[in-house]
């Protein structure tokens, strides 16, 4: 009964904060003080999952005097040279191209030099060569496979249960020192994630932004004509309200009952801050049904591009960093200094539809699935960092990619099979972009032909970087420590040549 009591106590406070729901509540005065806390700046960080296992044999590709190994294992998937985007990446004697869907892409890299290319990067436990790899010693468990090599990118401890994401620890270690917000450090747009599940901090979800007719906050009471209670008339929304939020003597169920009324009040919370409201709480519209937004997001996003085969398709990507620039946008008002957000793009796993609609009968590999998965990867980026120029931040947001695995070199007459390491992409003011990163100043960019040094089979890429030491420059960017970063990252120090990540960041 005291439990009881102390939950109807619990309750009842929560219950009286919502009430103030513009006022933001306190975050995490019971947290150990992040080292470079409290923040006087502002930083976000946009982890971009290409689920599938990204093709990054085709993303960025080996020119010049090795432009021939690259093309006889490739096959029928190679890029022909003529048509790959050039790179200005300065490195002596070597020349790379981007894949031609990458316009956008390609102009960031060579005049804004806000792109990186941080190559051959993958799942590792230990510092592997081919000796080890061989001997089968110190791999991570269930290589090659898609739901575990998933689970170990985002959880960043491959070698242990996943119990917590990098993005989630970095979170938990954010969130003391991130100002007095009801929003959590982490948004998500493509739902839960293990990237962001912390020991504390739990994401909180906005839907992809639909167009200006749309909102991203899911609420409770959306578009109901019986929410206004009066004594004269029912209130069902007020009794499913109340039972969402009641105490419960069941553990289970109170905890449900608690994440039920946070979900509630950080919605309307929320809700309140990116748009203006009714006096019933819902976002005002005009007549023509648009949402009246207190940060409007110009010029809007690229909603649509065309397919291969000619028709109009959405761009699923673009609508979700539309929703995160809301949220960066807000940052003021939500009284937030650090965020992490995720976002997703998934169709990668092109086994055998890596053509698939392709309008090119010739060279069909430079359009199909895999170039329409580009062509939104990159109008959606540019749009994005495009955004953050406008409104002077793009050195406070930084982008960067992440996928299940690369892939084969080799084909297998339609596509491309489960490799290991592989190219991402690093975008945003503060990047020191412009080139590509390797294992060392003589390591930038493996060689990409079958029987090489660097392969474990089929043109498979033996990762030189961990997802450690690539996610470490992350970390340390948004402020983590030395003995931070440890703990994000328990494997770090296996990786001694990096042991405070990459220098792609300034």
């Amino acid at each position: 009964m005291k439990n009881f009591d102390l939950h109807l106590d619990r309750r009842a406070f929560v219950k009286a904060m919502s009430a103030a729901a513009a006022t933001p509540m306190m975050g995490g005065l019971m947290q150990a003080a992040y080292a470079a806390g409290p923040f006087t700046d502002y930083k976000a960080t946009i982890c971009l999952f290409l689920f599938g296992g990204n093709d990054s044999q085709n993303m960025v590709i080996p020119l010049g005097s090795e432009y021939a190994a690259y093309a006889a294992g490739r096959g029928n998937l190679a890029i022909p040279e003529a048509n790959a985007l050039t790179l200005n990446a300065g490195v002596s004697g070597r020349s790379f191209g981007l894949h031609p869907s990458m316009v956008g892409l390609q102009g960031i890299f060579n005049t804004d030099k806000k792109l990186a290319v941080i190559s051959n990067v993958g799942v590792l436990t230990n510092p592997t060569t081919l000796a080890t790899y061989n001997a089968k010693t110190n791999l991570p468990p269930q290589l090659f496979s898609h739901s575990d090599m998933q689970s170990h990118w985002q959880s960043g401890h491959p070698d242990a249960p996943a119990i917590s994401g990098w993005g989630g620890r970095m979170a938990d270690l954010i969130e003391s020192a991130n100002g007095n917000s009801q929003v959590s450090v982490s948004i998500s747009t493509a739902g839960q994630n293990l990237f962001q599940k912390g020991n504390r901090v739990v994401a909180y979800a906005v839907s992809p932004w639909g167009g200006p007719k749309s909102t991203i906050v899911k609420r409770l009471r959306s578009y109901r004509d019986w929410d206004n209670y009066s004594i004269t008339r029912p209130n069902p929304q007020g009794a499913f309200e109340n039972q969402l939020t009641i105490a419960r003597t069941n553990v289970l169920e109170d905890q449900w009952g608690d994440i039920a009324t946070r979900a509630l009040n950080t919605g309307n919370f929320t809700n309140g801050v990116l748009y203006n409201l009714d006096a019933s709480g819902n976002p005002i519209k005009d007549a023509t049904g648009i949402v009246s937004e207190k940060f409007p997001i110009t010029p809007a996003p690229p909603a649509t591009y065309v397919a291969s085969n000619g028709s109009t398709q959405t761009n699923r990507l673009a609508g979700q960093l539309r929703s995160v620039a809301n949220m960066i946008a807000a940052r003021d008002s939500l009284g937030v200094k650090r965020q992490v957000f995720f976002v997703s793009l998934g169709g990668f796993d092109n086994h055998g539809d890596q053509f698939k609609d392709s309008n090119n009968a010739t060279a069909p590999i430079l359009s199909g699935l895999h170039a329409d998965l580009f062509k939104q990867l990159d109008d959606a980026l540019t749009w994005f960092y495009n955004w953050t120029k406008t409104q002077n931040i793009s050195s406070n947001v930084t982008t960067f990619t992440m996928s299940d695995f690369g892939r084969t070199l080799s084909s297998n007459g339609l596509g491309s099979d489960h490799g290991w390491g592989g190219h991402h992409f690093v975008l945003g003011g503060a990047v020191v972009g412009g080139t590509i990163y390797g294992a060392s100043a003589s390591q930038v960019f493996p060689d990409i032909a079958l029987k090489s040094s660097y392969d474990v089979g089929q043109g498979r890429l033996l990762p030189w970087t961990s997802v450690d030491e690539y996610g470490a420059t992350m970390a340390k960017w948004m402020g983590s420590s030395m003995t931070e970063l440890a703990g994000i990252f328990p494997n770090l120090s296996r990786f001694t040549a990096r042991p405070t990540g990459m220098s792609f960041l300034v």
